[in-house]
């Protein structure tokens, strides 16, 4: 039963670093995203400016473009809710971050308890686990990719682990 719970929690660990991994790679290219809106629809309104401002009848076109920019792009945003997508990523990519550290403690600490107790504890890890899953939030599969990518090349692996003692005595 004891190395059952040990190895779920190991699963549900790998699950959770895989995803607030994916989570924290999608928040990036969200932000961008909202940033690049909000730069270009600024850019177009004071080129568009800029053009009105010197009276320049050549560059009407343009002049239209710039205006049509400054205004479309911040609304994109808001159509495409990327603040509240963003928002939820955020809380996700936290919820399952620490619920990687909470499984690695209950893997390599609380394992140690009796065994009713760590099934508790385990228990209630894997209810928060399938609550932090509800919102069935989705980044592209790309995402995915770059996230196992990197955590296969050792990018999260904990330097903690190889840690040496203390020295004592006369060591330098």
């Amino acid at each position: 039963m004891r190395d059952a719970l040990i190895s779920e929690c190991a699963k549900e660990e790998e699950n959770a670093l895989y995803t607030s991994t994916n989570f924290f790679i999608w928040l990036r290219v969200l932000k961008g995203l909202r940033a690049a809106l909000w730069v270009g629809g600024v850019a177009g309104s004071i080129l568009a400016a800029s053009h009105i401002v010197r009276g320049a009848d050549d560059g009407k076109i343009f002049m239209a473009a710039f205006a049509l920019a400054g205004v479309l792009l911040p609304g994109i945003g808001k159509a495409i809710k990327i603040d509240s997508a963003i928002r939820d990523f955020a809380e996700g990519a936290t919820k399952f971050k620490n619920l990687q550290g909470e499984f690695r403690r209950a893997r390599l600490v609380r394992s140690h308890k009796a065994v009713t107790d760590f099934e508790e504890e385990a228990r209630k890890l894997f209810k928060a686990m399938n609550d932090a899953r509800k919102p069935s939030l989705t980044p592209p599969e790309w995402c995915f990719k770059i996230a196992q990518r990197k955590i296969k090349a050792g990018h999260y692996d904990h330097d903690a682990g190889g840690i040496p003692p203390k020295p004592t005595g006369d060591a330098p």
